[in-house]
């Protein structure tokens, strides 16, 4: 393989990557079936205020598809006695 082929490749395999990253996370609802293979990331505020907040988890199917799922998630500040 040469040089400008190996370019072309990662720069496709780096772009189909990049644009799984840009999708938006859909919300996570009680019951919904997660087919987690890999966790790619956790995505959450540090200085949430209030009780909760709103986290992102990003991981990789049983497909090999990066998918995204927004859930609410307990502030640290809301375990505090």
């Amino acid at each position: 393989m040469n040089f400008s082929k190996a370019i072309a490749i990662a720069s496709l395999t780096f772009g189909a990557s990049f644009g799984a990253f840009a999708q938006p996370a859909s919300p996570y609802q009680y019951g919904t079936h997660l087919d987690i293979a890999q966790v790619i990331a956790i995505d959450a505020p540090a200085n949430a205020s209030g009780h909760t907040s709103t986290a992102t988890l990003t991981y990789r199917d049983s497909d090999g598809k990066v998918q995204k799922v927004s859930y609410l998630r307990p502030t640290t500040s809301a375990n505090q006695n």
